[in-house]
């Protein structure tokens, strides 16, 4: 209400331009939302394709899912015993 007040204070013309002041909302910030971009060095774009039967499919989804994380998660998780 204090707002109300102020602006009750004034004349009209000053009134109508305290009030499209206020209202103008395109000086405003606005906050883009999610979450900050990726570095180039912490970006994924290389892809490995590796070839499994339909048994092998079954068991490493059913593994993930059993895990609550993706195919992909498994895996890298799976290979990085390996490689470190």
């Amino acid at each position: 209400m204090a707002k109300i007040k102020e602006i009750d204070d004034l004349e009209i013309e000053d009134k109508a331009a305290t009030f499209i002041k206020q209202a103008d909302m395109s000086k405003a910030i606005k906050n883009k939302g999610g979450r900050p971009k990726k570095s180039a060095n912490d970006k994924a774009s290389e892809q490995i394709f590796i070839n499994v039967t339909q048994a092998e499919k079954a068991k490493i989804e059913s593994a993930a899912k059993e895990l609550g994380i993706s195919v992909s998660a498994l895996c890298k998780i799976s290979l990085a015993k390996f490689i470190n």
